[in-house]
C-alpha cells in the first residue's frame, strides 16, 4: 500500500477535494483507492455516528468499503482546532497505525487528509507535524491560491522540511476566482518549491472531483522524496 498524507497552506482551501479528486485519479488508473481522515471538526450526528462532510465525501469517492470508525477515528462537533474540543488530550497513535496496517491488503493508495493546517495542535502537545512523523509517510501540499498564499506555502514548505519530512509534490487549488496576479503568484511558488506541481486545479464554484482530478498529473509521484 502506498500512504501520502495531504495537508495544506491553511484551513477551507480545498485539502479534502484535492484528496477526493487523487483517488479517483487512482481509481481511473485501476487501483484500489481509499482516504482516511483521523481527526476531523465540524461534524454532525448521523446515523448514530459523528460524521463531517469531507469524511462522507472521501467515503464516496473510495472504491474500497472501510469501516467509518477506521476512516475517522477521532471526531468533534465544534469547527474549532481539535485541541480545543479534546478533552482527553491523547491521539492514540497507535490506534491509527493500526487501522493502517489493517488497510495494507485491501487498499493500493491511501491518502490520509489532516485537519486545517500543517501546524494546527491535535493536543495540547502534539501536532499535525507530529502525526505525519509518526506516520513516517510522504507528504503532499494542497497551496490554496489566493492572496497571501506565497507567504503562507513558503512557511509550510520550511516547515515540512526543517522536519526532516519528505515533501514529494504539491497541488495549486484556486479557491479565489478573482485572485490578482495569479500567474505571477504561481510562477513564484513554481520556481521556489523543489517538489513537483502535480497540478493546477482550477477555481469550481460547485467542486466536482472527477473534473478537477483531469488537472492532476499522478505520474509526478513516482518520485516520492524530495528532501531539499
Amino acid at each position: 500500500m502506498h500512504s501520502f498524507f495531504i495537508t495544506g497552506t491553511d484551513t477551507n482551501i480545498g485539502k479534502t477535494a484535492v484528496t477526493c479528486s487523487l483517488i479517483v485519479k487512482y481509481i481511473e488508473e485501476g487501483f484500489r483507492a481509499a482516504g482516511m481522515k483521523p481527526v476531523a471538526a465540524g461534524c454532525h450526528l448521523e446515523n448514530g455516528y459523528m460524521i463531517s462532510d469531507d469524511v462522507k465525501k472521501i467515503i464516496e469517492v473510495s472504491n474500497v468499503d472501510l469501516n467509518l470508525k477506521e476512516i475517522n477515528p477521532y471526531s468533534f462537533e465544534r469547527p474549532i482546532a481539535p485541541h480545543i474540543s479534546f478533552k482527553s488530550n491523547k491521539i492514540d497513535i497507535h490506534l491509527i497505525k493500526k487501522y493502517l496496517r489493517s488497510f495494507e491488503k485491501k487498499i493500493d493508495y491511501l491518502f490520509i487528509e489532516g485537519v486545517g493546517g500543517y501546524a494546527v495542535p491535535l493536543t495540547e502537545t502534539f501536532t499535525t507535524a507530529d502525526l505525519v512523523e509518526s506516520l513516517e509517510i510522504p507528504v503532499i501540499l494542497v497551496v490554496g491560491m489566493k492572496l497571501g498564499c506565497i507567504n503562507h506555502t513558503l512557511l509550510t514548505v520550511e516547515a515540512i522540511l526543517n522536519k526532516k519530512q519528505k515533501l514529494c509534490g504539491w497541488v495549486a487549488n484556486r479557491v479565489d476566482e478573482d485572485m490578482e496576479a495569479y500567474e505571477e503568484n504561481f510562477s513564484f511558488l513554481k520556481e521556489k518549491i523543489k517538489a513537483p506541481c502535480l497540478g493546477e486545479v482550477p477555481y469550481f464554484k460547485d467542486f466536482d472531483p472527477y473534473k478537477a482530478s483531469k488537472f492532476i498529473d499522478i505520474n509526478k509521484l513516482k518520485n516520492k522524496a524530495y528532501e531539499d
